[in-house]
C-alpha cells in the first residue's frame, strides 16, 4: 500500500506542477496583453494629439500658411518646418503650447537668414 500511495503522490505533484505552470502561463498572457493594450492606447492618444495640434495651426490664420510637421510622443510634441521669421517660429510655438494635451513643444522651425 505504502507504494501504491508514493505513485499517487508523485502522480499528485506532477498535476500540481502542471497546474502551477498553466496559472502562470496564463498570467503571463494576461500581462502581455496589458502591455498591448497599454502600447495601443498610448499611440491613439498620440495620434489624437498629433491631430489636434495640426487642426489648431490649420484653423488659426496666423499659422495656416506654413507648411508644419507634427509629431506627438506621451504629450512631448516636436514641430518641424520652414516659417517666415523668429517671432513666428516663437508665435507658432506658442499656439501649439496651449493645446490640450501638449506637456512640452520642441521647436524645430527654421527661418530664412540674411
Amino acid at each position: 500500500m505504502r507504494q501504491a500511495f508514493c505513485q499517487d503522490s508523485a502522480a499528485g505533484q506532477e498535476m500540481h506542477t502542471s497546474g502551477q505552470d498553466l496559472k502562470s502561463a496564463a498570467t503571463e498572457t494576461g500581462e502581455s496583453a496589458k502591455h498591448a493594450f497599454h502600447g495601443t492606447t498610448d499611440q491613439m492618444s498620440d495620434a489624437t494629439l498629433t491631430t489636434k495640434v495640426k487642426s489648431t495651426l490649420l484653423s488659426n490664420e496666423r499659422t495656416r500658411g506654413f507648411s508644419i510637421h507634427v509629431e506627438s510622443d506621451h504629450g512631448n510634441v516636436t514641430i518641424d518646418g520652414a516659417v517666415g521669421s523668429r517671432a513666428k517660429a516663437k508665435y507658432v510655438g506658442s499656439v501649439v503650447a496651449a493645446v490640450d494635451g501638449v506637456k512640452n513643444v520642441e521647436n524645430k522651425l527654421t527661418w530664412p537668414t540674411s
